[in-house]
């Protein structure tokens, strides 16, 4: 598995709904294959594989995950070569993310 503390630039991700579609990184697959998404917290690891079409938007799910925690999370190619991305001139190894649960809220009109 990865090593983290190899981790140069982490960018913090808003927190993500552990009910919802997964964590977008906003990135797309440059190859086609399967990618990986190593999500650390508390001294453990998660491994979580996602098959992406070439230029498909990466979304990995994160179901598997407990809420309410953060997790650093790094991300690989189908060839193992980290994923690194470049946000305002800075280039980022790592991403960091907390998950929560978060209920669909329903409007209700009250007559008065």
């Amino acid at each position: 598995m990865a090593n983290l503390c190899c981790c140069t630039n982490t960018l913090k991700y808003c927190d993500q709904n552990i009910c919802g579609e997964g964590v977008d990184f906003n990135i797309q697959a440059l190859i086609p294959g399967v990618f990986k998404m190593v999500a650390s917290f508390l001294n453990t690891q998660i491994l979580i594989e996602q098959e992406f079409a070439q230029d498909e938007e990466m979304i990995f799910p994160i179901d598997k995950l407990n809420e309410n925690y953060e997790y650093t999370v790094e991300l690989f190619d189908p060839n193992g070569d980290r994923i690194i991305i470049q946000r305002d001139d800075i280039n980022y190894d790592c991403f960091k993310f907390r998950t929560v649960i978060q209920m669909a809220l329903e409007t209700v009109e009250i007559e008065s």
